[in-house]
């Protein structure tokens, strides 16, 4: 099983005939034609189908179009190739192209997973009276992580939830990073803390900066 990437979406490619795709919410995904050598004049009729319920059907001439998000599809004759628009999470499920002549043949089949992008974690610092000791917390919807740190050493945690959603705590060069991620998004804050212990007589510890950082996961 290989693995791609692109902007918006990941799809592990399972084999010649069947993909599973991960796909953002509210944008466009495209379902192309697996079968090898594939052309429109090997079948009658052909019809993508959603959970096994026709959505499209392709007679050579027309195409007629059903379903609730029939407004949002696009299919070309020329390849067959549906196109879903303005993605939504009840559009998950399994979709499957089916060649009609003498007999029907499966030419394409996709499990599609429409995913909300995650939220901007938010990481927040507690001071205690040691003036090298400070408790970390990073919160990212239904998940949380509290760390501390002692003279600028922090304990690194990672939580992934069951659906996929991950939520870490990390250090990089001089940074306290909060990470919020999924597959199809990634966002972050951090804060920047130096010289934690460099006066133990004074409570005056160290200077923050906090940036929030909302970008998509490059998934290239």
């Amino acid at each position: 099983m290989s693995i791609k990437f692109s902007n918006r979406h990941i799809y592990m490619k399972n084999n010649h005939k069947e993909k599973l795709l991960v796909q953002e919410a509210g944008t466009s995904v495209q379902m192309q034609i697996l079968e090898p050598n594939f052309s429109t004049s090997s079948f009658d009729e052909l019809y993508w189908k959603f959970n096994k319920n026709k959505i499209i059907i392709f007679d050579q001439e027309d195409v007629e179009k059903y379903g609730d998000f029939k407004d949002r599809m696009e299919f070309n004759k020329e390849t067959c190739m549906l196109t879903l628009n303005n993605l939504k999470k009840t559009d998950s499920g399994l979709y499957e192209a089916i060649a009609s002549a003498d007999t029907d043949r499966s030419v394409a089949k996709y499990t599609l997973s429409v995913m909300d992008p995650v939220e901007a974690p938010v990481l927040t610092v507690y001071n205690s009276t040691d003036p090298c000791n400070i408790t970390l917390t990073c919160r990212g919807h239904d998940l949380s992580i509290t760390s501390t740190c002692y003279n600028e050493t922090c304990e690194e945690k990672e939580v992934t939830s069951p659906g996929g959603v991950t939520l870490s705590l990390s250090v990089r060069d001089g940074a306290i990073i909060c990470n919020h991620s999924n597959l199809v998004s990634w966002k972050q804050e951090y804060k920047t803390l130096t010289h934690l212990c460099a006066d133990k007589g004074t409570h005056t510890h160290t200077q923050r900066h906090l940036h929030t950082h909302s970008i998509l996961k490059l998934l290239c």
